[in-house]
Parts: C-alpha cells; sequence; structure tokens
C-alpha cells in the first residue's frame, strides 16, 4: 500500500523516504489523526436491475428485427415485459431489446442496423437530466444477508473476469457491464467517538450511490474524482467492537450507464479506500496549497553534468491551509510549518500566532517563508522537498506532508517550451488506465512499471487520457521526473462538471511533475464552441484553485473557438503540419503542443498485415516519422505526446470484433515491448543524447530497460549510445517467399547479412530506418550490423529461425532493477509482480510461432495469480485465470501478495474489519514473520514441461513503490 493520499495524510515522525502518500499510512502514529487502509474485505455482488411497469409509449421508437450494439444484458428479464421494465427501472436507459433466443439487452440507443429477425424492443425515452435517486432496496439494509457475496479486495474492477460478448459494446471491449454492488462490514473503534471520521475514495466507477446501515449519504457522478463520505454524523453509526456495534457500508455503481468512453472503462471501486478519524478541528481534505516563487537564476552544480542537477538562489513558498472546526465549541489553534530536504534535514521552519475558530467555521491560514540556494526538481534530477504543516494546540492535533518541487516553467508562443530556464522539447506519450489481467484496477508497482517504460522509449511526459489519473502516478511522475498533462474528463454545460475540473486541479496542484490542466479531450471540447459560459467557468475554477499554471484542451477541431479564447495553450489533437501554421499566424501570441497525435496501430510478432483475418503488421515507422515530425520539425510547438504508449482494453482495431483491445501503443497490452518501442529508443533516446542543442535535459537519464524475453544482447549499446533491430522475424510462410526486412536504428548506416550474404548498406536520415526489398526467404538468420560515422561497428542484431517450442522459460519482469521496479515486493497486502513465460525451441529461441497454453501456479509463498495475458488484441480467453494461450510464444501473468505484514497500524485493520482475513492476512503487529522466502511461481505447457521462478518478497519499507521510484533516479 504505498499510494495513499496526498494532503489527507501525515506522520509524526519524518524520514527522508516520506513522500506526502508514503506518510499516509504511517498515519496511526499520530495524534489526533488515524488512516486506515479500507481496501481488504468487500463483499461483492452484481446486482440486478428494477423492473418498473411502463407503457410502450415511453419507448416511441421501434427497434424491432435489428440488433443494437452496445447495450448490456439482464438476466433476471425473462420476456420483453419484464425487459421494458428494467429499462424503466433505470433512469439512463433508453433502449431495450429481448428475443427469445438472446434474452433481454437495454442500455443507451447506439447503433442499430443489423438485421436480427424475431428481436422486439423499443427507444427514443427521454430520460431524466438529474443524476440516478437512490431508491430503497434491500441490500442497502444493515441486516440484509450478504454471507454468500464474494469477497473481494479495492483496487476490483468488476467486469475484467468477465467473458467477452459479440453484442456487447465494442468500445468498451465487448465485456459486459452491470448494476454492481459493494457491502463493507466493519467496527469504528469507540475510542474515535467525538472524532471526525470519513471515508476517502480515489475512485469509484461510476454513478455511485454510498449508503450507511441503510441511510443514503452520497452521490458520485464523476468515475474519476476522488471523494469523501462523513460517517460520524450519521444518526445510525455505531462505535465498538462486536457483531452489535456492525457497520454496513453500502457502494451501489452504475458502470453500465454511466460511462462514456469509447475505450474500456471497468467499473466497481477500482481505486483505493481509506477511513479517516480526525481531530474536531483539521486540515481539510485536499485544501493545502503551495505556491513557489523562484527568485534569480538556475545554477549548475557541475557544468556540464545534469544529472547533478540545478540549485536556484532562493525560493519562496506562499503556503494556504483550509482549516475547519467541527466542534460545537470555540477552538484555539497555531501552526507550524517544517521543510525537509531530500535526506530528512530541517531546512525551513515557520509559525504562526494562535487563531480562534467559531463552531462550525472554516479559515484559510497563510504562511510564508525562503528557502535559499534551494535544490532544483527537473526530469534529469527529481528533487523533492517535504512541507511539514502541524497544527498545535499545546500539543500536534493534525498533521500533512506535502511534496514540493522547486522549478520554473514557461510556454513559449515562439520557441516551444522552457523547463527550469533551458529549452525542453516535450516527447512524451497518451495513455489509459488498465493493463492486462487486472483491468483499471491496476497495482502501484505495474503503475511504475508502466511509468518506467516511458522512460525505457525517452519519453519525458505523460498525458493523463482522458481522466484525472489515481493519485499513486503521480507521485511516482514527481519522483522519477516525468511532466504530466492532467486532464478532466467531461466538458460541458452541467455544475457537477465544473466541480469535477476544481476538485482536480485542487487534489493534483502540489505535484510538480503536473505542468497544465486540460478541460477536455476532441469533440467534448467542442460545446466550447456553443457556449463561451463553460470555457470561462472552466477557466475560473480552475485559476481560482492553482492561478500559476495553465490552462489547456486537446481539440481535434474549432481552433479559434470560444473555448481557445479561454486556454493559455492550445493544445492540438491529430493534426498536419499546416493546421500549426495558420494557427500560429492567426494567434501569434499563443503557445502550441500537439498533445495528441501519432495513431499507428501495430501487433507485436505479426509481420505479413492482413486486413481480411484482422491481423495488423508490426512495422509502422513510416507513420511514427511523418506524423511525430508535424510538431518537432517545428520549434514554436512545444512537442508531441503519442497516442499510446500501451495498448488498452476497447477501441479495437478493425471496428471491433475479433479484436477486443486496442493496437496503438509501442508495448503490447501485456507489457512486452512491440518493434515500435525501438524505433523510438533509437530516435528519441540515443540520437537525442548524442545530437542535443540543450545539453539533453529532455531525455531520460540512465533509462530502464524494454520487455523483450527474446532481445539480442548486442541490439541496444547503451555504453556507445546506439540501438540496431530488426522488425521481421525469420520463419517459414509459404505464401511469402519474398520478404521486406526493416530495421531501426540511429546509425549513420547499417548492413544487412542473410545466412552470410550481405544484402547491402543502408544510410540513415533523421527519425529513419533502412529497408530491404524482395529478399528471398531460406530458413537460418538475418544480422543487422549498425556502423557509425567512422565505419566502426557499434551495435548488431541477429535474428534466427526459430522451431518448434520443446522448452519453457520463466521470466520476472517485475520487480526487476533492469526495468527500474525494484528488487522485492513489499509484503502490504497490495504489492503485485509481472511473471512472463517464454516458448523456446531446442537452442533457446523464441518459438515464434508456438500458442501452447501456458498453465501459472504458486507453488509456495505468499501470493496468489490475479491476471493473466498475452499481448493478443484478439484473444477471448479469461483475464483472471491461472492459464493463457502463449503469443507468439509469450504468456504474462499478474501475482499479488497476500500479507500484509508492515503496515504500520495493522491493528486498526485487525480491529477494524469485521471480514478481516477472509482474503488477504493481516500480520500480527506484536510479532514478526517467521520466515521472508519468496513467492514460487511454476510456469507449464503441454509437451515442453515446467520452470520456476522465485519473486523475493520484503518487510523492509524502503522496498516500497514510491521509495523504489525514488532510488530508481539515485
Amino acid at each position: 500500500m504505498s499510494n495513499l493520499l496526498s494532503i489527507l495524510v501525515q506522520a509524526l515522525l519524518f524520514h527522508s523516504s516520506f513522500s506526502l502518500s508514503a506518510s499516509y499510512k504511517e498515519a496511526s502514529e499520530v495524534i489526533g489523526r488515524e488512516v486506515v487502509n479500507f481496501n481488504y474485505a468487500w463483499r461483492f455482488q452484481v446486482g440486478n436491475y428494477d423492473i418498473v411497469s411502463c407503457p410502450d409509449s415511453d419507448f416511441p421508437i421501434e427497434f424491432n428485427d435489428v440488433q443494437c450494439f452496445g447495450l448490456f444484458p439482464v438476466a433476471t428479464a425473462s420476456n420483453s415485459d419484464d425487459c421494458r421494465g428494467a429499462c424503466c427501472g433505470n433512469v439512463m436507459c433508453s433502449v431495450w431489446q429481448y428475443s427469445d433466443y438472446s434474452g433481454c439487452w437495454i442500455g443507451k440507443i447506439t447503433d442499430c442496423h443489423a438485421p436480427d429477425i424475431g428481436r422486439v424492443g423499443g427507444g427514443g425515452r427521454k430520460t431524466p437530466a438529474q443524476p440516478p435517486l437512490p431508491t430503497t432496496n434491500e441490500r442497502t439494509s444493515r441486516d440484509y444477508d450478504d454471507s454468500a457475496w464474494e469477497i473481494v479486495d479495492a483496487p476490483h474492477d468488476a467486469f475484467i473476469n468477465g467473458e467477452y460478448d459479440e453484442r456487447g459494446s465494442t468500445r468498451q471491449g465487448y465485456l459486459p457491464k452491470h448494476v454492481i454492488w459493494y457491502r463493507k462490514h466493519f467496527n469504528l473503534p469507540a475510542d474515535w467517538k467525538g472524532k471526525v471520521i470519513w471515508v476517502y475514495f480515489e475512485g469509484v466507477f461510476k454513478g455511485s450511490n454510498i449508503y450507511l446501515n441503510g441511510q443514503h449519504f452520497h452521490y458520485e457522478d464523476s468515475g474519476y474524482t476522488s471523494f469523501t463520505v462523513r460517517l460520524d454524523k450519521a444518526s445510525s453509526v455505531f462505535f465498538g467492537d462486536g457483531q452489535e456495534n456492525d457497520n454496513v457500508l453500502v457502494v451501489q455503481s452504475t458502470p453500465n450507464f454511466g460511462y462514456s468512453g469509447w475505450w474500456y472503462e471497468g467499473g466497481g471501486i477500482y481505486r483505493n479506500t481509506y477511513l479517516v478519524a480526525a481531530d474536531v478541528i483539521h486540515f481539510i481534505p485536499n485544501r493545502i496549497y503551495i505556491a513557489t516563487t523562484v527568485n534569480g537564476d538556475f545554477h549548475p552544480h557541475y557544468p556540464g553534468d545534469i544529472s547533478e542537477g540545478d540549485y536556484v538562489d532562493s525560493v519562496t513558498l506562499d503556503i494556504s491551509m483550509d482549516v475547519i472546526n467541527d466542534d460545537n465549541r470555540k477552538q484555539k489553534r497555531y501552526y507550524q510549518i517544517t521543510v525537509f530536504d531530500a535526506d530528512g534535514r530541517q531546512v525551513g521552519y515557520t509559525m504562526s500566532p494562535t487563531y480562534t475558530f467559531k463552531p462550525g467555521e472554516s479559515k484559510t491560514l497563510h504562511g510564508a517563508l525562503t528557502l535559499n540556494n534551494a535544490e532544483a526538481w527537473s526530469p534529469a534530477r527529481p528533487y523533492l522537498y517535504t512541507v511539514k504543516c502541524d497544527l498545535w494546540a499545546g500539543v500536534m492535533t493534525d498533521t500533512i506532508n506535502v511534496t514540493l518541487g522547486v522549478r520554473r516553467v514557461k510556454w513559449d508562443a515562439d520557441q516551444g517550451f522552457f523547463f527550469n530556464d533551458v529549452h525542453f522539447t516535450w516527447k512524451g506519450f497518451n495513455n489509459h488506465n488498465d493493463f492486462t489481467g487486472v483491468g483499471i484496477a491496476v497495482p502501484d508497482r505495474i503503475n511504475l512499471f508502466r511509468a518506467q517504460s516511458m522512460r525505457a522509449v525517452a519519453a519525458n511526459s505523460w498525458r493523463m487520457s482522458h481522466n484525472p489519473p489515481i493519485p499513486v502516478m503521480l507521485d511516482i511522475m514527481d519522483k522519477i521526473g516525468i511532466l504530466v498533462w492532467d486532464e478532466n474528463r467531461e466538458y460541458g454545460n452541467d455544475s457537477i462538471w465544473v466541480a469535477n475540473q476544481r476538485s482536480m486541479v485542487k487534489r493534483d496542484r502540489n505535484h510538480p511533475s503536473v505542468m497544465a490542466w486540460s478541460f477536455c479531450n476532441n469533440e467534448e471540447c467542442n460545446h466550447g464552441d456553443q457556449d463561451k459560459r463553460i470555457a470561462k467557468e472552466f477557466r475560473k475554477v480552475s485559476k481560482s484553485a492553482d492561478p500559476n499554471r495553465p490552462v489547456t484542451a486537446n481539440m481535434n477541431s474549432n481552433f479559434g473557438n470560444n473555448l481557445t479564447l479561454q486556454l493559455d495553450v492550445q493544445g492540438f489533437s491529430h493534426q498536419p503540419g499546416r493546421v500549426f501554421d495558420d494557427f500560429h499566424k492567426q494567434f501569434p501570441s499563443m503557445p502550441t503542443i500537439g498533445s495528441e497525435c501519432c495513431s499507428c496501430p501495430t501487433q507485436r510478432g505479426e509481420d505479413f498485415p492482413d486486413s481480411s483475418n484482422y491481423i495488423l503488421g508490426n512495422f509502422n515507422a513510416d507513420c511514427n516519422k511523418a506524423q511525430t515530425e508535424n510538431q518537432l520539425n517545428r520549434l514554436f510547438v512545444a512537442g508531441c505526446m503519442v497516442w499510446t504508449l500501451f495498448d488498452y482494453y476497447g477501441e479495437p482495431s478493425f471496428n471491433g470484433w475479433p479484436h477486443v483491445s486496442s493496437s496503438f501503443g509501442s508495448i503490447d497490452l501485456a507489457g512486452f515491448a512491440k518493434a515500435s518501442a525501438y524505433w523510438y529508443r533509437s530516435w528519441w533516446l540515443y540520437n537525442g543524447l548524442q545530437n542535443n542543442t540543450n545539453g539533453g535535459v529532455d531525455v531520460p537519464l540512465n533509462p530502464p530497460k524494454l520487455v523483450n524475453p527474446g532481445a539480442s544482447p548486442t541490439e541496444d549499446n547503451a555504453e556507445d549510445g546506439y540501438l540496431v533491430h530488426i522488425v521481421e522475424h525469420w520463419e517459414e510462410n509459404e505464401a511469402a517467399k519474398l520478404r521486406t526486412i526493416h530495421v531501426y536504428t540511429n546509425a549513420p548506416s547499417v548492413e544487412l547479412v542473410v545466412n552470410g550474404q550481405s544484402q547491402g548498406v543502408k544510410e540513415l536520415v533523421w527519425q529513419g530506418w533502412a529497408q530491404w526489398d524482395n529478399i528471398t526467404y531460406e530458413a537460418g538468420y538475418i544480422t543487422a550490423t549498425a556502423i557509425d560515422d567512422k565505419n566502426s561497428v557499434v551495435a548488431t542484431h541477429t535474428v534466427l529461425t526459430a522451431g518448434d517450442a520443446e522448452r519453457i522459460r520463466a521470466f520476472i519482469d517485475v520487480p526487476n532493477e533492469d526495468t527500474g521496479t525494484g528488487s522485492a515486493l513489499l509484503l502490504d497486502g497490495q504489492d503485485a509482480g509481472m511473471v512472463s513465460a517464454a516458448l523456446l525451441d531446442g537452442s533457446g529461441k523464441i518459438a515464434h510461432g508456438s500458442s501452447l497454453n501456458v498453465s501459472f501456479s504458486i507453488v509456495s509463498g505468499p501470493g496468489r495469480i490475479v491476471g493473466v495475458g498475452n499481448g493478443d488484441p484478439a484473444c477471448h480467453e479469461p483475464n483472471q485465470a491461472t492459464w493463457r494461450s502463449a503469443y507468439h510464444g509469450l504468456a504474462r501473468a499478474i501475482v499479488q501478495v497476500i500479507e500484509d505484514q508492515v503496515t504500520p497500524n495493522r491493528h486498526r485493520i485487525i480491529q477494524i474489519d469485521r471480514d478481516g482475513g477472509k482474503r488477504t492476512l493481516i500480520g500480527d503487529p506484536t510479532a514478526s514473520r517467521a520466515s521472508l522466502d519468496g513467492i514460487v511461481v511454476e510456469v507449464s505447457a503441454p509437451g515442453v514441461g515446467t520452470a520456476t521462478v522465485t519473486i523475493p518478497v520484503s518487510t523492509d519499507p524502503s522496498d516500497g513503490v514510491l521509495t523504489t521510484a525514488r532510488k530508481s533516479r539515485q
């Protein structure tokens, strides 16, 4: 449990490894506030639909003898009347369809055209504009019998383990969605009486009603906004131990109707939850803001060596803290603010006079201090301070740690972007929120792997597409030095959406990695041309919460409209160069950036694209080069962010089935590198280090490696700064005796040798590739030799013809120092790693053509298999199983720890969770674990034997995810 909440958290004892989030888990040691992991032991069930009688006239449009796609099944509706009633029972439903052979399907009107005799239905219902009202349901009752429900831990994706259904939503990846229910049984400690108690949800998808002991407390429309639910003032709340004091928190969500994305958005309590008990006068969640003013110049510690970083003459901190008195009496408090450097040394301090708070009164307290010769935060050296904010009344009653990074940013209409006074080119990627096997409930260390993979391909920036991320992602970006484009989900004339924008800014504004606030994405931005009040309101709430960062939007049309006029930076989505030029002429004082570009789909290992069989090729350098250069060749454009680094569930190629996941990434859904990743690594990383005019400040230092079990040890020559990679494989294909071979390299020239015969030398242009046509196939090998400008060989890559699979091998990809993800999993009850299985021929080469079923099992140790994958976008096998067919010889498993032996306040978890220990073991806080034997994972496949690997485990907090991220940059 490494990603705890930004400004809710605190720690009485400071340690240099603490961050804002990391310190959350030490909360039990702080006077006045306790924060308890609330992720364990939620009871879960897929719900039924309420069937409500309504007339045919509510659905004036007939949908008979056609099939509407993108609907969701209702198992309890056994006839057309019940099916119509199920739609009537959900205020967000506008169309229903029923047939004897396929049952009932309901949802929103989408694509209704495919002939289907015997299907009846209706649509056109005018649904209420207001959010769904809470209805009486037996599942909300404290006494409801949920003993048969499944017990799950959050983060949890409710749908990723479903069966793919061709009748389902193409955009959502054909995984059916339903109404879902969670119930959490817990006790509140008796000594918490008189405290303020709330549950903090980092994110629940979507359209969620929250109940406590049958009483409705909260409705949350957004699936991406973090929110709190106050418990202590409930008339039905119970304090004390035992079943008689059992409290039941119920979360009911309707992600089957609430989604708006054209990608898989999942559903459920897919982010962390925390139970918080605070003093009656306390810091309001997400309401501390530290504004920095850099004074003077940036000075390098060692000129010419950016890895040692810069310092500034001084930085002024202006700190505002919102504090509320929830007592019915007057209260007095004063604050102390202490600043610690990265080594835990105190470098700044200030305190206030005493303030008097009336009952129910909130105040914004202000503090200021100056740090001289302050260390700078940058992608080259992401140096972080910790600002500790305390409330005192003779004793410390509340405290929160806030991460601080000192940097200066300038967006320039003519020269793009400057970071710490040096020109900086954005070279980044967009990404959605999911990963193979686990869907949108991505474990922290897997998110660290995803972030480190950005650095592996030399990306320096990440656009959070198209929603605010889980908070730990920003903690990771702060620690490894990646710039962030933070983005709101919904944009338009809705007060809820405006509030979501404000919430995002307030939650994320203290992260030094965040560079800009984006209002919207693509078509959603077009609302701004209809009503300029919308854009003005979004700008107003953003600037009131953070006046220092620019506001922007990722737009694909209507540039120069009412929305543009309210932006500080214009973002462009998939536009040709002339659009940038025309805009720059029309708006010469507005900075610009290619915030989304380059949708260049590929499939790993596919050498022969075939649209008739729904197969994409593995080569796309022509697309990458042409589309990135629309931005990179223009000085006035700040840079570009490619769509995407990782494949993701939903939005499949070929307009859908049999594909169920996207293919835009340079890394597949299972984390295996495609050839495209090597194109970016060669040009953006190695060429960037060799040919730079700004000292390489925008090129990642000490980048991790890509995950490719079949990689040649000589193709990636990091020491000399060259890479060479053959795109295609060298395998038999009767339909392709003559081949085209592509090679990616940043060397000036490259030679191709086929079975000992040279095919000639090709010279490279910037961001180019080498290509040989009409190469006759004959089993054996092909070798690419990269040659520098001194005619010396600097890197080689050989691809051999592989035989049939004869044996199997297992690899630990996470945790792994090579991937920047550490050396052990932390026994915190939630940490997770990645194991890959490779099918090999007799000589140890990847059996490229093998698709054997690979089984994964835990032989011993504190682990479980929580997800599997292989990167094949057309694979319909279950995502949460213990087996997966190999795709081009590779398969993946996600392994999660099943014990919490490190959370400091485990005694509170044991005391609070009524179902504690039924899924994850909560270790006795008074005893140490007898053994730290690792998790032994066995992989096997028919006819090739077995192999094992042991994932190390640890109880040392320095092996936590955020500390691992920080150490990877030291």
